[in-house]
């Protein structure tokens, strides 16, 4: 497989994981409605994002890119923002959720870890977009 498409898959595979987060959360909203269980969590969103996810998402993208050749057009610029720091947080964001159960006051280090390291591997692959 080349570069590009690791790159494909990895974008899609953050966004069935955004996607899975959602519908938990709508679940989880859907189960209060109905008075069957406690009210969801504020950040029991998978737009809800630490700026720490967003940080390990743009050094392991400009590390990434270091050792590409680049040209930096507006166009490049507005790729890497998107699919190399916004959604790969979002997803790391999304794997969070997913393994707190919405719970995010009582994630562990490793639902952090993980998250770090889907945030960082999204960052790095993002790079075979360009």
């Amino acid at each position: 497989m080349t570069v590009e498409q690791i790159a494909v898959v990895a974008l899609a595979v953050e966004v069935a994981v955004m996607v899975l987060a959602r519908v938990g959360t709508e679940r989880r909203h859907w189960i209060h409605f109905k008075k069957r269980g406690r009210a969801p969590q504020s950040r029991d969103d998978v737009t809800r994002v630490s700026a720490v996810l967003y940080a390990v998402a743009a050094v392991a993208m400009a590390a990434a890119t270091a050792g590409t050749r680049v040209e930096l057009t507006l166009s490049a610029v507005g790729t890497f923002a998107f699919f190399g720091v916004l959604i790969p947080a979002f997803a790391a964001n999304s794997v969070m959720v997913l393994a707190s159960r919405g719970q995010m006051n009582n994630a562990t280090g490793w639902h952090r870890g993980l998250a770090f390291t889907v945030a960082a591997a999204g960052g790095v692959v993002s790079v075979g977009l360009l």
